[in-house]
């Protein structure tokens, strides 16, 4: 079971989306229907939030594509078309995001969530963090 945080904005193709979340650094969370499946931290969380929607730009976005449609492909850095439409659906459907503002240690509080919450089902690459490298 997942405590949902104070801040929980549901995904929307709003341009003005990504003024929801910190410009400096931090860790956020991906849920998909309140259940958490995604960790990510970056130096500028408002941006990579821009970056979220497109599949080129988000491994969280081609993880989800692959996890939703097995034996799925990327070309040019995105499915095909049809996949496109459905994630964005899905996107809206289903997906939201929290962040909090970290300025020092985001990378180790986010592999520390990755590792708590890796036998839960989270896409997170258990190879992008391991948590004990920063022990």
């Amino acid at each position: 079971m997942y405590c949902l945080p104070n801040h929980l904005f549901f995904f929307t193709f709003d341009r003005k989306w990504s003024s929801n979340f910190p410009k400096n650094g931090g860790v956020y969370l991906v849920f998909d229907k309140g259940v958490l499946i995604y960790v990510g931290e970056s130096a500028n969380v408002k941006e990579r939030m821009k970056d979220f929607k497109r599949t080129v730009n988000h491994t969280f976005r081609r993880k989800l594509g692959k996890h939703l449609f097995k034996g799925a492909t990327i070309t040019n850095g995105k499915f095909n078309d049809e996949i496109e439409s459905y994630l964005n659906q899905y996107y809206i459907d289903n997906i939201s995001v929290s962040a909090i503002e970290i300025i020092f240690g985001r990378t180790e509080i986010e592999s520390n969530l990755i590792e708590k919450y890796k036998k839960s089902g989270i896409l997170n690459s258990e190879s992008k963090r391991n948590a004990t490298q920063f022990i």
